[in-house]
This record gives structure tokens, C-alpha cells and sequence, in this order.
């Protein structure tokens, strides 16, 4: 007969093992998508939107508009000014 102990210990290794396989797997599809252009998202900014907005849906946080910001200085001289048609790049 297999004691309590034994089952909780073989219960254990195999969820640590699935979690490990997981991983692996998740870092293999990040490594190779990596450098692929389908990996780059954007949003065209429609009337009424702003950075922080844009940046809570995306990432779940407002204050990560800086990151918005950032990766699209280049068409963005005020964050406060956008203007619908834009297209800004997402980052991860």
C-alpha cells in the first residue's frame, strides 16, 4: 500500500515537472519569435483616446504610457497631444 506521504511527494514532482515543461516552452516560443516582424504590434489612435488610456487597456496600467511614449517619440512631440489616425507601435 502506498502511504499519503508517497502520493503527495509523486503529486508534487509531477505538477513541478509540468511547470518546468511549461517554461521551456515558453521561452522556446519567445526565443523564436523573437526577431519576427508578426511579433510588432500598433494601434491607430481614434478620437477620444489618449496614452494613459491606451496604455491601461494594452498593459493594465495608465502610468506605463511612458512606454507608449518612448517607442514613439518620433511621432509624439507632447504626450498630451495625440491625434486620431496616428499609429503608434506597441511594445512588449
Amino acid at each position: 500500500m502506498v502511504s499519503q506521504e508517497a502520493t503527495e511527494n509523486a503529486a508534487q514532482a509531477a505538477a513541478q515537472a509540468a511547470s518546468q515543461a511549461a517554461s521551456q516552452g515558453a521561452q522556446q516560443a519567445s526565443a523564436e519569435g523573437a526577431g519576427s516582424a508578426a511579433r510588432v504590434k500598433a494601434v491607430t489612435v481614434q478620437p477620444g483616446n489618449t496614452l494613459w488610456a491606451i496604455a491601461r487597456e494594452r498593459y493594465g496600467s495608465g502610468t506605463l504610457y511612458v512606454r507608449l511614449f518612448e517607442a514613439n517619440k518620433d511621432a509624439i512631440r507632447n504626450p498630451d497631444l495625440i491625434y486620431p489616425g496616428q499609429v503608434f507601435e506597441i511594445p512588449e
